[in-house]
């Protein structure tokens, strides 16, 4: 009934499906680097507070939290 369009012998709806695959392989990908990313950087931002507030409740003052503060900046 219907002839199907092809393109050097690949049917043209095969290509269109290959296509959204690859598109949607990438935005998981892009996603799951987003997530992991994140995680990472809040487990390493985690771990340096906890190093700075042990300096805090040592010295019994916040001298090392501005001092951070400067480096940071």
């Amino acid at each position: 009934m219907f002839d199907i369009v092809t393109h050097n012998g690949v049917v043209m709806a095969d290509l269109l499906t290959d296509v959204l695959i690859y598109i949607n392989i990438g935005i998981i990908t892009f996603a799951i680097g987003t997530i992991l990313g994140y995680q990472l950087l809040m487990m390493y931002y985690n771990r340096r507070f906890m190093i700075i507030a042990q300096q805090c409740s040592d010295a019994e003052s916040v001298v090392p939290i501005i001092d951070e503060l400067a480096r940071e900046t």
